[in-house]
């Protein structure tokens, strides 16, 4: 009977306990130690894996590989139903967003969870968001989403979904698309799914991509710095619906014309980047040099999933990211 869930967590302050200074050591508890605190109950039966004990800034590529390789294995199992991942909040989205990228899971449900405040606090939400998080990875409307996001009785697409407080107990939303369903209670209402882009299948090291910000008289010497010092591909965080300042256009080019792959995004928190002007440092015109549009991802997405197409090799073009 496919009805088990599998827990696999990776830290984070959901998984906090008390240093000698006062302050949260992140990750400190195991997997299955954050179940007895927290005295999580399913209705479905629920393993638990504990991939890693790390606060989400110390994640790594090759931790998102291994997750990656343990998801396609358990998925494999006939009686596992859903997969929930509990890390940090930090990069909750950049390792959601890496799971729905390159994941096609179709009978199998991917919810990704945190927590803002330590399970040790008055009002924590690290139990309430874990069991939300059970319940929507035990739901057949779960399965076969994408990487989904449990977050404040709110569900979000991997895609979407952007931390935008620090410390707020609605720390994820989706800006400008919403919550793709909810959890009330016992309830769990899937809404609406996103369209997702073509899966990707890295290879066995995700290369190098380095993101640069776009900031008003910004130094160009950035972009030269970063594929000197070995990165592969760019991802350019640029202001508006896609623009960079005029001085970047030169050695853009020049990287362009080198075989270099940049990706252009917006720093904007809603709105995709589009060639409505034209003037030195619009996108029409790095576009009409070889540039490529992220145009419904942010910048830490869109450089997953160029990591994910340069580690495999696949020709990179607008259609990577359609």
């Amino acid at each position: 009977m496919k009805n088990t869930l599998v827990l696999i967590s990776l830290g984070g302050t959901i998984a906090s306990l008390p240093g000698t200074s006062g302050r949260a050591i992140a990750g400190a508890l195991s997997g299955t130690e954050l179940m007895e605190k927290l005295q999580i109950k399913s209705d479905c039966p629920v393993e638990v894996i504990t991939l890693c004990q790390k606060p989400s800034n110390a994640i790594t590529t090759a931790d998102l590989l291994q997750l990656r390789k343990l998801c396609i294995d358990l998925s494999q199992r006939e009686d596992v139903a859903g997969l929930v991942v509990s890390q940090g909040t930090d990069t909750l989205e950049d390792t959601a967003y890496f799971l729905d990228t390159s994941l096609a899971l179709a009978d199998t449900a991917v919810v990704v969870t945190g927590a803002q405040r330590v399970p040790y606090a008055p009002g924590s939400d690290a139990g309430p968001n874990l069991r939300d998080a059970l319940k929507v990875a035990g739901t057949p409307q779960a399965r076969g989403a994408g990487a989904l996001v449990v977050f404040n009785e709110e569900i979000h697409g991997a895609n979407s979904v952007r931390k935008l407080s620090s410390y707020q107990l609605n720390g994820f939303g989706s800006p400008g698309i919403g919550p793709v369903g909810f959890v009330d209670g016992d309830e769990v209402r899937l809404c609406k799914r996103l369209q997702r882009s073509d899966v990707i299948a890295p290879g066995e090291q995700l290369p190098r991509v380095d993101i640069l910000p776009v900031a008003i008289d910004a130094s160009p010497a950035l972009l030269e710095a970063a594929v000197a010092s070995g990165a592969k591909g760019l991802v350019i965080d640029a202001i508006g619906r896609g623009h960079i300042p005029p001085s970047w256009v030169e050695p853009l080019g020049d990287l362009l014309s080198a075989g270099i792959p940049v990706v252009v995004t917006s720093s904007t928190h809603w709105g995709r980047v589009e060639e409505v002007y034209e003037y030195p440092g619009s996108l029409a015109e790095q576009v009409s040099m070889g540039a490529i549009k992220a145009n419904h991802l942010n910048a830490r997405k869109a450089r997953l999933r160029l990591m994910c197409a340069l580690s495999c090799k696949m020709p990179i073009d607008q259609s990577t990211f359609s």
